[in-house]
């Protein structure tokens, strides 16, 4: 067979097809396996194509429903919203915490009341009331100045053991109430008001010891009036 009639023969097998060959299975499956994979569909478009598709009726209708769920998260905040004695509370805390790591913990040490209250003299604008109750086994250790709640307020110190109580007094807003207690971040703490002032109360002691220093310092004041 000649040059030409051996082209000739080649074209008319091109275009009749005897030259395909299906390709073996294993041949598909490598060359499947080198094709890079097509990207996931975002969700985020897909749920915005199919919100699209719903319509503006659905989104409408949606838009109540989703104004009331606004506003019941809204509500949920706002009622668990921590009240603002929370705050202050969390402030004497840290004020505890920051006396015990210190090195000076106590501005004028003394076991002496009537040395501890003149030292309140000019340091406060009221005069805190300063009771020994080393009788009742919290013996007075000192006394100390303090900034709490945008002002600077009297800390008197007391011990149980080797346990200091820090009693914290401040003006009170509002009239006498009955000592609350709880323990909070791993100190006991107890609130209370009296006679025109608002008493806190912290120790790292348990709860007990803290709920008799409480008894026996209101004590000590109803014998004082």
């Amino acid at each position: 067979m000649n040059d030409g009639a051996m082209e000739k023969s080649l074209h008319d097998m091109l275009r009749d097809g005897s030259l395909y060959h299906r390709a073996p299975p294993h041949l598909l499956a490598r060359v499947r396996t080198g094709l890079p994979r097509e990207p996931q569909p975002r969700m985020a478009r897909y749920t915005w194509l199919a919100l699209s598709s719903g319509g503006a009726l659905a989104w409408a209708g949606g838009g109540l429903a989703g104004i009331v769920f606004s506003a019941m998260v809204f509500g949920a905040f706002t009622l668990v919203r921590p009240p603002q004695g929370d705050a202050l509370e969390q402030a004497i805390v840290s004020s505890h915490v920051r006396a015990l790591l210190s090195q000076h913990s106590i501005d004028v040490v003394s076991t002496d009341q009537h040395t501890v209250k003149p030292w309140f003299n000019g340091r406060l604008n009221y005069a805190p009331p300063v009771t020994d109750l080393e009788a009742k086994g919290y013996p007075l250790a000192g006394g100390r100045v303090d900034y709490i709640d945008r002002r600077i307020v009297g800390v008197l110190i007391y011990r149980y053991q080797k346990h200091p109580i820090d009693l914290y007094i401040l003006p009170a807003t509002n009239g006498a109430s009955a000592p609350e207690s709880h323990a909070t971040d791993g100190y006991a703490i107890a609130r209370w008001r009296q006679d025109g002032m608002d008493f806190w109360a912290i120790t790292d002691a348990e709860p007990a010891h803290l709920h008799a220093f409480v008894q026996a310092f209101r004590a000590s004041q109803v014998e004082r009036e």
